[in-house]
């Protein structure tokens, strides 16, 4: 039973082994192609970055017992919602415009091209004489044959024709005029050499860049994102992760000056009339006194009005309080766009002051997307109903504060009478006196908490801060591409030069329905025995049985 086993798997191999030469024929070939691959294929090489999402410490909302007892995953949203931020199409226009990726430098060679990047590589400048609206949107290159330091030769086909040009003079292209001005100090290499300048519409650059890199959050609970992009030139793959994240925290400040600017805005108005109220006040007490003889205000008002104090400073906060909400309400119901609302302003409801945060965010982010889509866009619209709705309850709120005040206010103003009922006996000069007094305590403190506020809002404006911190600038940890890679490319065209050869023997035999030799005879006559071989002869063999042989 074993010699059997040992000759079917002998007979199973033979037909392999005996086209051996295929096999190493096969391999050959294709470890060179893959030899050719990797001498002319465009390495790519990986540039990554690391950041922490800051969280921002503002006033806290009703949910906030919620999130603690982990009902919303505030936190995981937010990261979330910073990443789709990091990856907006505005934030890779402007990284395109300041690195200008849009304009690339190929010197050719015989087979494969070899890009230059960064000035301190160019041979030569491109100065545009068309406005940078007309170059973002435009495709188009040209070919430059670098002849010497003071001409060149320009077409627009790599084939020629070609126009000799001296550098500094203008050239007429689709685009408009250009003028080249040659890098000395990188010209002497380049002598004789073409050059190929691409030049690539701004959007199309953004999206692509767009789609390379990848954003990602390190865990699923971590404010740590992970950056990272793959590129044929390492040091534009470190530029352009740097860049993005340079551009995310410079918007970020932008908008947090934005509101800080538009709350300053509202507290110099409300100012300038509480100033203007605060005049008229004073000069109302002066002429009082002026007429009425009164030297010491302080003096003949404490006895009379200290048992009204605590009440008259209660009845002071609420109506700040009331002026600042109906100032707000106003503001709020009057906003015909989608713009920031002021925030901090002295209002004590902290839910009114997260809602007004979160909307200012939102506008933020409708602002961002608007520069580079427009209101039709699903997003924008799902953004607009969220302010909608952010902004009806605002509304709704700052109605119930503004009612609720009202009724301290009436409330306290009863008291303020019941207590001050002692005070109608006295001389009626005191009593005009007092309510001046009123009125000027009242709009004085109104005046000084808003200065007060103004300065805290210049301090906001001053120190904004970036929305994330750099843990690692963009790195590239290897020295080697990551894609292609040899060993791999290697191994899988040793594969393919012997899978190739074994595929076509295994396919001609599993064809083959021939009867080649005895063993394939008994296979298929089963229990009937074979009693002689015949072996087959060529044409060029003798005959094995002749005419009239009587030999055995």
């Amino acid at each position: 039973m074993n010699n059997n086993s040992e000759f079917d798997l002998k007979g199973l191999l033979n037909p392999y082994i005996k086209h051996w030469n295929w096999f190493l024929l096969c391999s050959i070939i294709f470890i060179g192609l893959a030899y050719l691959y990797l001498r002319y294929s465009v390495p790519e090489y990986r540039a990554e970055a690391r950041i922490q999402i800051l969280e921002e410490k503002g006033a806290s909302s009703e949910l906030s017992v919620l999130e603690d007892l982990n009902v919303f995953s505030g936190g995981k949203t937010e990261i979330k919602d910073e990443i789709q931020i990091l990856k907006a199409r505005s934030n890779f226009l402007e990284v395109v415009k300041n690195l200008k990726l849009n304009l690339r430098y190929f010197v050719l060679g015989s087979v494969k091209d070899t890009e230059l990047y960064k000035e301190e590589n160019y041979p030569f400048s491109i100065n545009f004489l068309a406005a940078d609206s007309v170059i973002n949107k435009s495709q188009f290159e040209f070919y430059i044959d670098l002849d010497s330091d003071t001409f060149f030769l320009y077409s627009e086909k790599e084939n020629g024709p070609y126009k000799k040009y001296a550098f500094g003079s203008n050239i007429n292209t689709p685009l408009g005029d250009i003028v080249l001005v040659p890098y000395l100090e990188q010209f002497s290499g380049s002598n004789s050499k073409k050059i190929r300048v691409q030049v690539t519409p701004t959007p199309l650059v953004a999206q692509s860049y767009g789609a390379k890199v990848k954003i990602s959050a390190a865990d699923e609970l971590s404010s740590i994102v992970n950056i990272s992009l793959t590129d044929p030139v390492k040091k534009r793959a470190i530029d352009i992760i740097n860049n993005l994240i340079d551009t995310y925290n410079q918007n970020a400040v932008e908008d947090k000056r934005k509101m800080a600017d538009k709350t300053s805005k509202f507290i110099d108005d409300r100012i300038t009339d509480i100033y203007s109220n605060l005049s008229s006040v004073d000069k109302t007490a002066e002429s009082f006194k002026e007429s009425k003889g009164i030297a010491d205000l302080g003096s003949q008002s404490n006895v009379n009005f200290s048992q009204s104090a605590a009440n008259e400073k209660q009845l002071q906060e609420a109506n700040i309080q009331l002026n600042i909400a109906s100032s707000m309400e106003d503001l709020v119901s009057n906003q015909e766009e989608y713009e920031f609302i002021p925030t901090n302003v002295g209002l004590n409801d902290p839910g009114i002051a997260s809602a007004a945060k979160q909307y200012n965010d939102l506008v933020a982010q409708r602002n961002r997307l608007l520069e580079s889509s427009n209101a039709k866009n699903p997003v924008i619209v799902k953004l607009d109903q969220q302010l909608d709705g952010l902004r009806k309850g605002m509304q709704s709120s700052l109605n119930n504060v503004t009612n609720n005040l009202n009724l301290q206010v009436n409330s306290l103003s009863k008291q303020l009478s019941q207590i001050n009922s002692r005070i109608y006996a006295a001389p009626s000069n005191e009593r005009a006196l007092r309510d001046i007094s009123r009125r000027q305590q009242t709009t004085e403190s109104l005046y000084l908490y808003l200065l007060q506020k103004r300065e805290e809002s210049q301090i906001t404006f001053a120190s904004a801060t970036p929305k994330s911190k750099i843990i690692d600038r963009a790195f590239s940890e290897s020295p080697y591409p990551v894609s292609p890679k040899p060993k791999i490319i290697y191994l899988a065209a040793l594969m393919l030069g012997l899978l190739v050869p074994f595929s076509i023997i295994y396919l001609k035999d599993l064809l083959d329905d021939k009867v080649h030799n005895k063993l394939d005879l008994e296979r298929v006559s089963q229990d009937i025995p074979v009693i002689v071989e015949v072996p087959r002869l060529g044409r060029k063999d003798d005959r094995l049985v002749t005419k009239q042989d009587r030999s055995v």
